[in-house]
Formats: structure tokens, sequence, C-alpha cells
């Protein structure tokens, strides 16, 4: 019965699939990094240094 179902399965498409997504997520990565303001990014940087 597995092994029916595993040979019915088509990994044909899995590389491309996930070659999609890294892309994706990297461009939203590099989206996010532009955008972000010089204040959101000092305020982030002294974030390890605070007593809070």
């Amino acid at each position: 019965m597995i092994r029916q179902v595993m040979e019915l399965l088509n990994y044909d498409y899995c590389a491309e699939i996930a070659l999609v997504l890294f892309l994706i997520a990297f461009t939203l990565v590099i989206i996010k990094t532009t955008f972000t303001s010089k204040k959101e990014i000092k305020h982030q940087s002294e974030i390890p240094l605070s007593d809070d």
C-alpha cells in the first residue's frame, strides 16, 4: 500500500518549487532591509545594550 502511494508521487518539480520559494523569501528580505528607516535600525541596534 505505502509502496504504491510512493510510486504515484511525483517529485520532479520539488527542486524548482524550492528554488522559487527561496527566491521569494530572499527578495522579501532585500525589500524589508531596503525600506527600513535609519531610526528603526538604530533602535534595533540598541536593544541588546538596554536594561529593559
